[in-house]
């Protein structure tokens, strides 16, 4: 590498040598004096300097021509990314031109459950043991959310769907009947109203998903019920939510008749959000009105009746007469989610009391004591649950309730676990003890409640979404 210190020190002691070589050469007798030979020193001094000034110069010239030349090729870079950006405006601004507008306001969304179900160590009412059932079975939703205005919205749901009697607890579809093709049918369609005159107010018409504070011994997660619901949570106070939710549910339209089936529920509850400690707790009243005329439920041609009592005639088995009771319920649900642990834990609590006075003792109340440790929102979650339920027999509509649990009369256990390998995909599954509460009465094990007995059931998930 160039030294142009070590230049400086060769140049200076040649130039000496040049000036003082004649005073000890043979053919030059005279020397020089002192006065003499400092000026010269002093010469080649200035001599240096300038040399010294004219390469720092030269430096400088070629260190600003380095900057100025960063700066053009900066600046060509920024000037090429803006004219990229501007024409991917441009090209955007088409697109959207051409799309309809009704598109931009359209939320797009759906998942694929594709899932394995073994019914193992099977034992019918009767106390005989059944086969082994072994089942591959796929449920496919797709969902469409469009924002109207700021205060209203409307919400499609399409899903698989081919039970004989459009049994609304179920949306799988099992691999079977010679590869034929399976249904859809339109889960949900309604309509939101959320007005700005009174923050807090939601209001609801059509076929809606279920926002009621619940577990599922009280509603299957499947069941989308119809009519309207009126939600008002009032969010003046800092940590503190009050909240009231009514709902009129149209269950059957009878021709003819005034007295429609319906259900009606009446929900007071309170959210209390604090950092370590979040609750929820609702108190809930429904009334399941004229039953009798309800199209499917009445007969027991939802899952077999559900568990519940009816009144069988004796002369043709499988004949129904109807439900033996009324089903006015009270529901208490506490619900807290603990997050000082480094995974959050909810537990959750549900009690359900059946008020009519003609349900004998025993057969009257259900509750349901579980946890949930975990979450599944991003890649790597996972999430541990576990439940104990006890329906007894006219606790509640037991065709209404969670049919892996298979409704009413019921009681044992829940385990589940799901994982989250990478965004969009879920995997896990679920295993459920179970077995009826009290025995069927040889009429019903002879009919509708002869294959309802012990059994234990597993489910492996793999679920899609998009």
């Amino acid at each position: 590498m160039f030294n142009l210190k070590k230049y400086f020190i060769i140049l200076a002691m040649c130039m000496l040598k040049s000036f003082c070589w004649p005073m000890f050469c043979e053919g030059n007798q005279v020397p020089l004096n002192q006065e003499e030979l400092l000026q010269k020193l002093q010469t080649l001094e200035e001599m240096v300097k300038r040399q010294q000034k004219e390469i720092e110069e030269l430096k400088n010239r070629l260190m600003e021509q380095n900057v100025n030349l960063k700066q053009e090729v900066q600046t060509a870079k920024e000037e090429a990314k803006k004219e990229t950006e501007k024409a991917a405006l441009e090209t955007e601004k088409k697109v959207r031109q051409w799309i309809p507008k009704w598109v931009n306001r359209v939320q797009v969304s759906g998942d694929l459950r594709l899932r394995y179900e073994g019914i193992h160590r099977w034992e019918d009412a009767k106390g005989y043991d059944q086969p082994n059932r072994d089942r591959l079975r796929f449920r496919a939703r797709l969902f469409f959310d469009g924002t109207i205005t700021d205060e209203l919205s409307a919400h499609f749901m399409l899903c698989s769907d081919d039970d004989p009697y459009r049994d609304p607890t179920t949306t799988n579809q099992s691999f079977t009947d010679d590869f034929n093709n399976k249904g859809i049918y339109i889960h949900r369609a309604y309509g939101v109203y959320k007005p700005k005159i009174l923050d807090g107010l939601e209001l609801v018409m059509g076929k809606f998903k279920n926002t009621f504070i619940h577990t599922d011994i009280m509603w299957d997660p499947d069941v989308n019920p119809e009519g309207f619901y009126e939600k008002y949570s009032y969010k003046g106070f800092k940590n503190i939510i009050p909240f009231v939710h009514l709902g009129q549910m149209y269950v059957n339209e009878v021709k003819n008749q005034t007295d429609d089936a319906w259900l009606f529920i009446e929900q007071v509850g309170v959210e209390i959000k604090t950092k370590p400690i979040d609750l929820t707790f609702a108190l809930s009243w429904y009334d399941w009105s004229n039953l009798k005329n309800t199209k499917y439920l009445n007969s027991a041609q939802f899952k077999s009746g559900g568990g519940n009592t009816f009144s069988l005639a004796n002369a043709k088995p499988y004949t129904v007469y109807g439900y033996a009771y009324d089903y006015n319920l009270t529901e208490a649900i506490l619900i807290a989610t603990l997050n000082i642990f480094p995974y959050p834990l909810k537990l959750t609590f549900d009690y359900i009391h059946n008020t009519d006075d003609n349900v004998p003792n025993g057969q009257d109340t259900a509750y349901y004591l579980g946890f949930d440790l975990g979450k599944l929102k991003a890649k790597h979650d996972w999430l541990l649950g576990y439940k104990y339920a006890k329906i007894e027999k006219d606790a509640l509509l037991g065709s209404m309730a969670d049919q892996d649990f298979y409704g009413a009369n019921r009681k044992g256990h829940k385990i589940y676990f799901y994982y989250k390998p990478v965004d969009r995909l879920r995997i896990g599954g679920a295993y459920f003890i179970t077995k009826p509460v009290q025995d069927w009465t040889t009429e019903e094990k002879n009919s509708i409640y002869k294959d309802f007995g012990r059994e234990n059931r597993i489910m492996l998930d793999t679920v899609f979404e998009f």
